[in-house]
């Protein structure tokens, strides 16, 4: 498997996907870039998963692993965390079990890679990422871009803006190993909320984020979506997100414990405009409401979309 050609590691976390797994494994082996490998940690799948991968990985030795875990992991955002350790080619992307990748997704994201390189240089953290086309299970197209579906800006990529509002999908991503370098494990694993957002944050505090404005990805929604593609410009779904008053504060509480973990991960590493920046905004909720607010005008920790910040300040 291992090659002097392959520069970078794809990571592919499954449970339970065997209905398209086939399909994803298929659109990477199709893909125009080909220096890359393939590894697939099944995470205790019950169906046919790790029976479809292992398939794959005889027939493709030389691009295709298959890793089985011996006890689950409890998410999809664990088992994406345990496997970057495993990334020992210069680029890293991860990747669903249940999407397309289009053809030029590879030779794209690591064209935008080189080209962040060339202007940061390659020790500096960097990720890149890309739009999506939103489908349905038969991959019928119901949105060409993700980013508007969710009312998001790729230019929303600062760690004042990460912190509250996530604009990366992991689907989408490669990192280089200058990123993976500042990767440690997380004590509390449960206060980060996702791994892509989790990355995002990193490279916005140490490095550079990059973005491809073409959609890469068929992201495939079914029932079975851990996360999915929720369309913000919908009446429906902001009347019901607004009547979700306890549902809309445990988000913004999930999003200060993820920046109190990462200023404990990166105190030591972070300067000290960062420091204060995560500790305002983890402290939160030790503070009446007026000083709640204070902290969000003070360090502009909105989302985007005034219904969003509208929602923020009732809720915060």
């Amino acid at each position: 498997m291992e090659g002097a050609d392959i520069v970078i590691t794809i990571l592919m976390a499954t449970y339970n996907g065997e209905s398209y797994l086939a399909e994803q494994i298929e659109s990477i082996l199709r893909q125009t870039e080909t220096r890359w490998k393939l590894i697939i940690q099944d995470d205790c799948s019950t169906d046919r998963s790790a029976a479809v991968a292992q398939e794959y990985a005889e027939q493709y030795p030389e691009k295709i692993r298959l890793i089985r875990r011996d006890s689950p992991s409890g998410s999809a955002k664990n088992n994406f965390f345990s496997m970057l350790s495993l990334a020992d080619t210069p680029y890293c992307m991860t990747c669903d079990q249940d999407d397309v990748w289009l053809p030029e997704k590879i030779a794209l994201t690591l064209e935008k890679m080189r080209e962040l390189e060339s202007a940061c240089g390659a020790d500096t953290p960097l990720l890149v990422h890309t739009d999506l086309k939103v489908v349905d299970s038969r991959l019928n197209e119901l949105s060409g871009s993700l980013l508007y579906i969710q009312d998001l800006s790729a230019k929303r990529d600062a760690l004042h803006q990460l912190i509250v509002q996530n604009i990366v999908t992991g689907c989408t991503m490669m990192v280089n190993q200058a990123l993976l370098a500042r990767f440690v494990p997380i004590p509390e694993a449960q206060n980060c909320i996702m791994h892509d957002w989790w990355l995002a944050i990193l490279a916005a505090a140490f490095g550079k984020i990059g973005f491809v404005e073409t959609p890469t990805i068929l992201y495939r929604q079914h029932g079975s979506n851990q996360v999915g593609a929720k369309n913000a410009h919908s009446l429906s779904y902001n009347w019901a997100r607004f009547r979700d008053r306890a549902g809309a504060r445990t988000v913004l509480r999930d999003t200060y414990r993820q920046a109190g973990e990462f200023l404990k991960v990166y105190r030591a590493k972070l300067d000290t405009q960062q420091v204060r920046l995560l500790d305002a905004y983890s402290g939160i909720p030790l503070h009446p409401k007026w000083k709640r607010v204070w902290v969000l005008l003070r360090y502009r920790l909105f989302k985007k979309g005034f219904k969003r910040k509208l929602a923020q300040i009732l809720f915060v």
